[in-house]
């Protein structure tokens, strides 16, 4: 190798190293497609999303909360990166019955098992029973999803 390309690469990365983290990154990202998005290491998105046919009335945003907490919790994640939607007054059928029932999913970054969806399963019954939705109809459906099918802040976690 020549001496001065040994020199503009040593130059090259004498800057670099002046430059802060964040501009570096956005740099090698943009040179290197194959390049890792500065969030891939986050912990990722739990997202629960849930309906129910009954009124959870002025009690929504407290069982919002309260299942945000339960998520975090139950999978090991930062409470920052919880999402929780809930829609009652739903028009649905369980077993050809609209009696009370609630539907769920619960998307994540890993920390999907049996042992966590149990904790998960628990903790919204617990919440719904009040509302008279009983253990045997709440559905919900837990997926374990790729990096690479998690979109935030202008990119996904996988890069």
């Amino acid at each position: 190798m020549s001496s001065k390309l040994l020199l503009l690469l040593l130059q090259l990365s004498l800057t670099l190293l002046s430059l802060p983290l964040s501009l570096v990154s956005a740099f090698t990202m943009s040179s290197n497609p194959t390049a890792r998005h500065p969030h891939c290491d986050l912990p990722g998105d739990p997202s629960l999303i849930l309906q129910t046919n009954v009124d959870l009335g002025d009690k929504k945003a407290e069982i919002m909360k309260e299942l945000s907490a339960l998520v975090a919790k139950s999978l090991g994640k930062p409470e920052s990166y919880v999402a929780i939607s809930i829609t009652d007054n739903a028009s649905m059928l369980f077993g050809g019955s609209d009696a009370p029932l609630a539907l769920g999913c619960l998307y994540s970054l890993g920390s999907i098992n049996m042992e966590n969806n149990g904790k998960v399963q628990a903790g919204v019954t617990d919440a719904l029973e009040a509302f008279g939705v009983s253990e045997n109809r709440i559905y919900i459906n837990f997926f374990d999803v790729p990096r690479e099918n998690v979109g935030w802040n202008r990119a996904t976690f996988a890069g």
